[in-house]
């Protein structure tokens, strides 16, 4: 988007007035909102911000992208921009502007490094200069601030390109970590002391310990004189494509070692296995296209969607005049390295005729398995899609805001939406910051990929080591070296399904970092908890799943930013020690067994004894009868 406007008006007062806005949010109105958003499914509205920059209705101060470093959100503007804390997404808080004129403002951040783009024709690369004729002498190019201070950002340096920078891409320098490079992109637009003809790609390089000696590293013209989309290569019934003087913007994806360029007549297919010198894979046209704005990955690099930016954004292309397939998404698959074209998407709400709507910046949100995209569309508010069937691409939700109710000069709406730490942030031209969460289910996994930055426009590779079981090291040398995972009790007896507590002490995890709890044998999930604001993992019960048998048992406890670094603990499942056997006590029922035992008992003690006496008896008549044998 070029704007044309006059230069912006002096800017002194305008830092302590907007530092000390009111952060006015949904639930905070005291009267209904006549502009009150259409919310869509799974979707709520959870803060809104206002433009700190915004004077009246002069696009001069409207807002542009957004880039995000740590707890910090960086917004760009027309006249600057602006330092959000989003330690807390539900309430962002204004840390700093930062007055600097120089056209759009696109905006990239690395660590306390904030590089923004200078795509109007300036008296100096100075924070104070005022905007010249393109065919006077002039600057434009890049301007570099240190935001280690949030609240007082300070201009360290600049770097002058041809045909200044209308966007940037940072591509990191994958041979040396001190440094990214950043690819400029840039259009002719007619007369000009410096932008005339078909701009090359300039890339330069920034130190990042020292940006002052920032410099032009390399250029490269992506085109030739044969290839560049011109006049001539319109067709009949076909878009009024804009010839390619260069391009609008470059999305790279350093881990794939690929990027497309979105060039105004043209989509490029990069490989950038080598930063300094990009190679055109390949080259893809439209004629429903008229203008190639920017371009999306999926995480697995199997797909791309495009933006056509039919119009400029000056126009309500999401009407039933324009139909479904101008100014609107082009998605394209992508195998074996080659782009082939799959269908298009328009959001399926028309827009009345005060409103500017067509297919603007968004990226991707890391949905495993999908290729789900929150994108902006102007007036047409924030579109969360589903591009997964790359033949029939479907609007999942939105955010939509009603018309201004009058035209504006120059444009209006959402430029950009991006998700960031579980939340999406849109960047509104006017109004200011919008902040929305997802709260379908099937965005879970999402919401806990923590990123420490993000540059749009470079897409990072989302990998959820929380869905992957751990991996432990087989020796004992090296498991003894993992931190130990206290587990209470330690030792249970076989059987059953046991309850044990594990815990971790202060310092472990990062705070508030999201920890799974794993049971190793079946490689699953017993717990899923917050680090404490210590680091620490609180005592956490589980239940292990049984039958045990004797044995030792592995369990493992891991934090989503810390997952290199895995805690281990043993369960121990003994044989119960042996017992002397008791005699059975006599129960009720063997009474009368034991009865009848004593009774027979008895008897033959009695016949035992009968038959004593009867011998008895015997032996003693005998003897008398022998006596009176011998008698006289």
């Amino acid at each position: 988007m070029r704007r044309t406007a006059g230069s912006v008006a002096a800017l002194g007062a305008l830092l302590a007035l907007a530092v000390a806005a009111p952060a006015a949010g949904p639930a905070a109105a005291s009267e209904p909102d006549p502009r009150a958003p259409a919310i869509g499914p799974g979707l709520e509205w959870v803060a809104h911000r206002d433009n700190p920059f915004r004077q009246g209705d002069d696009p001069d101060f409207i807002n542009s992208d957004l880039a995000f470093t740590g707890d910090h959100l960086i917004q760009g503007n027309f006249a600057g921009f602006s330092v959000w804390d989003i330690a807390d997404p539900a309430n962002p808080q204004l840390r700093s502007t930062m007055p600097c004129t120089g056209g759009q403002g696109d905006v990239s951040a690395v660590g306390n490094l904030v590089i923004v783009s200078i795509d109007e024709t300036m008296s100096s690369d100075a924070c104070d200069a005022v905007r010249v004729p393109e065919t006077a002498d002039n600057w434009e190019g890049l301007r570099l601030f240190d935001v280690s201070d949030p609240a007082a950002p300070r201009h360290v340096a600049s770097v002058r390109t041809r045909c200044g920078s209308h966007t940037h891409t940072v591509v990191p320098d994958p041979a040396d970590g001190s440094r990214v490079f950043v690819y400029v992109s840039a259009y002719s637009r007619g007369a000009s002391l410096h932008c005339t003809g078909r701009n090359p790609l300039q890339i330069v390089s920034v130190p990042l310990a020292a940006p002052e000696q920032a410099s032009i590293a390399g250029e490269l013209d992506l085109f030739d004189d044969a290839t560049a989309f011109g006049p001539g290569d319109r067709v009949p019934g076909g878009a009024e494509t804009r010839s390619t003087t260069g391009c609008h913007d470059i999305t790279a994806y350093p881990a794939k070692a690929l990027a497309v360029a979105a060039c105004r007549g043209d989509g490029l297919l990069l490989s950038i296995a080598d930063p300094l010198n990009p190679v055109v894979l390949q080259r893809v046209r439209d004629a429903n296209v008229a203008f190639w704005h920017s371009g999306i990955f999926d995480n697995d690099a199997t797909a791309v969607v495009f933006q056509d930016e039919l119009g400029d954004g000056f126009i309500n292309t999401c009407s039933p005049a324009f139909g479904a397939e101008r100014g609107a998404d082009a998605v394209w698959s992508l195998t074996d390295g080659v782009l082939e074209h799959r269908s298009y998407f328009k959001i399926p709400r028309p827009q009345s005729d005060l409103e500017k709507c067509v297919a603007h910046s968004g990226g991707l949100i890391p949905v495993p398995g999908r290729f789900i995209v929150a994108q902006a569309w102007l007036e047409g508010g924030v579109s969360v899609i589903d591009f997964t069937d790359h033949a029939a691409p479907t609007e999942l939700t939105y955010f939509d805001r009603p018309s201004y109710g009058y035209s504006m000069d120059f444009t209006a709406g959402i430029w950009s939406v991006y998700f960031y730490n579980g939340y999406l942030f849109a960047s509104d031209m006017y109004d200011g910051l919008e902040v929305l969460r997802l709260t379908d289910p099937m965005f879970a996994d999402a919401a806990r990929y923590t990123a420490v930055d993000l540059n749009p426009q470079t897409q990072p590779a989302y990998a959820w080591v929380w869905r992957e079981a751990p991996v432990l090291p087989p020796g004992s040398a090296e498991r003894d070296a993992l931190p130990p995972l206290d587990v209470t009790p330690a030792s249970v007896l076989p059987g059953g399904s046991p309850a044990v507590e594990v815990a971790l002490p202060a310092g472990s995890l990062e705070p508030g970092e999201t920890v799974d709890v794993w049971w190793m044998p079946g490689a699953t999930t017993l717990a899923t908890v917050t680090a404490s604001a210590e680091g620490a993992l609180p005592p956490t019960p589980v239940t292990v799943p049984g039958p045990l048998a004797a044995g030792r048992y592995d369990l493992v406890a891991r934090g989503d930013r810390t997952s290199d670094r895995l805690a281990l603990g043993v369960l121990e499942v003994a044989e119960p020690e042996p017992t002397p056997t008791a005699a059975p006590a006599a129960s009720d029922d063997a009474a009368p067994n034991v009865w009848l035992i004593g009774i027979a008992a008895g008897a033959l003690l009695l016949g035992a004894a009968a038959g004593w006496v009867a011998r008895r008896r015997s032996k003693v008549l005998a003897k008398r009868r022998s006596r009176s044998d011998q008698s006289p």
